[in-house]
């Protein structure tokens, strides 16, 4: 815990921790440092502000989708169809892999696998796996068409695949090289260490614009005697 404090950096250190928290949930060290750390990551999470090196990797939505299509020529088919699938629709995790290619939606699916589902009206990623699963079940994503056009046209061009991202024996990418991937496309091109976490929270910060801060609307939900979510539905929003 130490080295990973010195190496990495403060949120990258809070993922791990929490990974290892997951995987040895008896483990009273990783424990008592969660606990010991709650405060610090609650403060943090609270004042909604970024880290010194989040800022220095933070890239706004609307500069993304111009990075996107202003390189979109010299960027490599995979590069392209990374920068798409993070900045044409709401961005998730590292989700993309392993992603299985399929017509329809299988009766059975594989524990570990996310799905492609290519039809003839439309294409949907099945999400199967993924780190809040066990909360959300299996969620159904349909693509865009501006989207949907990118996937069509890179799957044409490289046909036969199994999976989306893929090795050249047809194995999924393994998901620290798809991390890679998108943060070699910002190393590449605009010396930043900027990767698919800083994408989600661009995306974030475009959608929430000129809302609240949580500390403000924990105030207002908890003075009105109801939750966060039963005070957005007292907001009209037509008569905003």
């Amino acid at each position: 815990i130490a080295a990973m404090d010195k190496r990495y950096s403060f949120n990258s250190t809070r993922v791990v921790l929490a990974a290892l928290r997951k995987l040895y949930p008896d483990n009273k060290a990783y424990i008592a440092e969660m606990k010991r750390r709650y405060t610090e990551y609650k403060k943090i999470d609270d004042s909604q502000e970024p880290t010194d090196s989040q800022r220095e990797k933070f890239v706004s939505w609307e500069a993304l989708q111009k990075f996107r299509d202003e390189y979109a020529d010299d960027f490599t088919p995979e590069q392209y169809l990374a920068m798409s699938l993070y900045t044409m629709w709401e961005p998730v995790r590292l989700d993309y892999t392993p992603m299985r290619i399929v017509a329809r939606k299988p009766r059975t699916l594989e524990d570990g696998t996310n799905y492609l589902i290519v039809g003839k009206s439309g294409i949907q990623c099945l999400f199967h796996a993924y780190k809040t699963a066990d909360k959300f079940g299996d969620i159904v994503r349909k693509m865009p068409r501006n989207l949907e056009h990118v996937v069509r046209k890179f799957l044409e061009e490289h046909p036969n695949r199994v999976y989306l991202f893929e090795t050249g024996d047809h194995k999924p990418w393994q998901e620290q090289r798809l991390s890679g991937l998108v943060r070699g496309i910002f190393q590449k091109y605009h010396d930043m260490s900027t990767g698919v976490s800083m994408i989600r929270h661009a995306y974030a910060t475009w959608f929430h614009r000129g809302t609240k801060p949580l500390t403000e609307l924990r105030k207002a939900s908890h003075n009105m005697m109801h939750s966060m979510t039963q005070q957005q539905t007292y907001r009209f929003i037509e008569l905003e």
